[in-house]
C-alpha cells in the first residue's frame, strides 16, 4: 500500500475524495468510517484543488467525480497519470455507463462506483483498487438514499437560485419603472 497514514498503520489505505457536492465526500467518509484500514486523508471540493491536495498528502487512492465541473473526469485521468503515476483512481458516476467505465479502465481507472448502490461493496472496492488489481471491479453504488438526499438537494439548490433570480428581475422592474417616472415623467404603474 502507500505510505504509513496518520493513524500510524503502514497497510492504511489513505483516500482523498474529490466532488463538489458537499453532502457525498461526508456520506462516503461516513461509510468508511468503520474500516479502520481505510482512512479519508483530505476533501477537494473544486477541481483546481485536487492535484496540489494529491501532492501535498500523497494519498494511494484518488475517489473523483466523474462529472466534476471545472474538469473532464477523463481527461483529468491523463493528467493526474502524468504526475502521480502511483495514485490509484475510481471514478464516481451518478449511473451506470458502459463506455464511461471502458474509457475510464483504458485511462488507468481502477473502478468506477456508481451513486446509488450497495454500501458493504464500497470499503472492498477501494481496497481492490488500492493494491492496484486491474480486473475490471464489479460496478458497485452508494445506498440509494445518499443518492436520492443529492438528488434532492441540487434540486432544492436549483429552486433557491430560481426564486433568487425571479426576485432580482422583479427588484430590477421595479427601479426601472421607479426610473422612468423620474426621469420621463411617465405615469407608468408597474404593479398592472
Amino acid at each position: 500500500m502507500g505510505p504509513k497514514g496518520s493513524s500510524g498503520r503502514a497497510d492504511t489505505v489513505r483516500v482523498v475524495i474529490a466532488d463538489d457536492n458537499v453532502l457525498m465526500p461526508v456520506a462516503v467518509g461516513a461509510l468508511l468510517e468503520p474500516d479502520a484500514d481505510i482512512e479519508v486523508a483530505g476533501v477537494s471540493y473544486e477541481a483546481d484543488r485536487i492535484l496540489p491536495l494529491v501532492a501535498e498528502l500523497q494519498p494511494d487512492l484518488l475517489l473523483l467525480n466523474s462529472e466534476m465541473p471545472g474538469t473532464d473526469g477523463l481527461a483529468f485521468l491523463d493528467r493526474l497519470r502524468d504526475s502521480h503515476p502511483s495514485v490509484a483512481v475510481v471514478l464516481l458516476a451518478e449511473t451506470r455507463d458502459a463506455n464511461l467505465t471502458s474509457a475510464a479502465l483504458a485511462r488507468g481507472a481502477k473502478g468506477v462506483i456508481v451513486k446509488g448502490s450497495h454500501p458493504r461493496e464500497l470499503a472492498p472496492a477501494l481496497r481492490s483498487a488500492a493494491r492496484g488489481e486491474s480486473p475490471r471491479p464489479k460496478l458497485v453504488e452508494l445506498p440509494r438514499a445518499v443518492a436520492e438526499e443529492v438528488s434532492t438537494t441540487r434540486r432544492a439548490a436549483m429552486v433557491r437560485l430560481r426564486r433568487v433570480y425571479d426576485d432580482a428581475a422583479a427588484r430590477l422592474e421595479t427601479l426601472r419603472a421607479v426610473v422612468d417616472r423620474a426621469l420621463f415623467g411617465n405615469d407608468y404603474d408597474w404593479l398592472e
